[in-house]
């Protein structure tokens, strides 16, 4: 179990670490934590014993950011096992009926409303065609966080098993960017789905920003996460637009990067073969 962010409150509980998944579900709960959703809990004996009683008790729905099962597949055990714990329903929130025990599949732009939080689901097909992100605001707090899946990772994005650069572009560039909205680009938290910042990190480094000082933002992140396993919720979106080469498309150094001198590749073929680089290392 990781740290508990004070005011709106995400609890951060690892998965499949000792196999090498490094997955990651969060209990997003509201300021007195009497309301709480679980997002991706793949794997119902790491997930459950990290709840407490009351916990449990407070869990309104289960909720996926895509069907892959490693972030899908416990929903039917653990759908069941909080309704037999809290003697209640319990909704499982889900980009498509793909997912194990789909209740409710929401359209692009939809809210919920969790206590006082408001929750806007933002689809982003790619990784696969239901992934879906989901935006949170605390009105009372002016807390901002974003549950990104494997859409987006710090200093990374997903593979594109179900779509293109087109696709990510747009899931990256439009869809999470225009969502958030750019004033809360700078206080909006993003919690992905895997703890894949070290890697992330290697492969921007050996392949885009290749020089200590070519990117201030990118040097800060590498000195932070070599002295921190656990990344998530610690950078923002904000952040991701200052190293993240997938959300910096027509920077000159990305295309520089993939071969493009004169600059005269679209942005979706950047991406791809950006992606393919990244694969590849």
């Amino acid at each position: 179990m990781l740290r508990q962010i004070r005011k709106m409150h995400v609890k951060a509980i690892k998965m499949r670490w000792l196999t090498g998944g490094v997955n990651y579900s969060y209990l997003l709960s509201t300021q007195d934590k009497s309301k709480s959703w679980l997002i991706d809990p793949a794997e119902p004996l790491e997930v459950l014993p990290e709840l407490s009683q009351a916990e449990q008790n407070s869990v309104e729905a289960v909720v996926n950011t895509h069907h892959h099962y490693d972030h899908s597949g416990g929903n039917l055990m653990v759908a069941k096992e909080l309704e037999r714990v809290k003697q209640g329903h319990v909704k499982v929130i889900c980009g498509s009926k793909t997912s194990p025990a789909a209740t409710d599949v929401p359209q692009h732009g939809q809210e919920y409303k969790l206590g006082d939080l408001l929750v806007k689901c933002i689809r982003t097909p790619c990784h696969t065609q239901d992934s879906v992100c989901y935006f949170v605001r605390d009105p009372h707090t002016g807390e901002r966080c974003i549950f990104t899946g494997d859409t987006l990772f710090t200093a990374g994005c997903g593979r594109f098993f179900e779509g293109n650069g087109e696709e990510m572009d747009q899931a990256l560039n439009r869809r999470i960017l225009d969502g958030v909205g750019e004033p809360n680009w700078d206080t909006t938290k993003v919690f992905p789905g895997h703890e894949y910042t070290k890697s992330n990190v290697k492969f921007v480094r050996q392949a885009v920003y290749t020089r200590p000082g070519e990117n201030a933002a990118l040097d800060k992140l590498e000195h932070f996460c070599s002295r921190n396993d656990v990344t998530t919720g610690c950078f923002t979106v904000r952040d991701e637009l200052e190293y993240n080469p997938f959300m910096r498309l027509d920077d000159p150094t990305v295309r520089d990067a993939v071969s493009d001198v004169e600059g005269c590749l679209s942005r979706a073929e950047v991406m791809n073969r950006l992606r393919k680089m990244k694969n590849a290392a």
